[in-house]
């Protein structure tokens, strides 16, 4: 499933008071984010993604995603199996003297697609469900 969000990034935003948006996913593996630059940001506009208060995208809490005619996609593995299905999209352009927009998507599997059954696992989750009454 492709969740995409397209939005303008006002000149001047501050790191401090971020564009801000919400975008609804659904349950899942989120497993490929990618953060689309028109031509002429030039590495000005940063962005990061976040899921509840942490940020995923990237890995590194201290950085964002730049770029300029180009799409940065970043392959990962986030469980998105809780409510509230959602991810925080951060942008901000300290630096930059226009607007610019960005388009950012999210590529997002069933659990069972990405890894699909095999017979250890079956083992596993009957174990698990008599140890702790649960599956996982």
């Amino acid at each position: 499933m492709l969740f995409t969000d397209t939005f303008t990034v006002a000149a001047a935003t501050t790191k401090a008071a971020p564009v801000s948006r919400e975008l609804a996913v659904t349950h899942g593996i989120l497993h490929l984010v990618e953060v689309v630059f028109l031509d002429g940001p030039e590495n000005e506009v940063l962005v990061a993604i976040e899921r509840g208060k942490r940020q995923i995208v990237p890995t590194n809490a201290d950085s964002a995603i730049v770029g300029n005619a180009d799409t940065v996609a970043a392959s990962l593995f986030q469980p998105i199996e809780e409510s509230p299905y959602t991810l925080t999209i951060k942008a901000w352009s300290p630096s930059a003297t226009y607007d610019h927009q960005v388009t950012v998507r999210c590529h997002i599997l069933p659990r069972e697609l990405l890894l699909p059954p095999t017979p250890e696992l079956g083992i596993l989750r009957r174990l698990g469900k008599m140890l702790f009454g649960k599956e996982e």
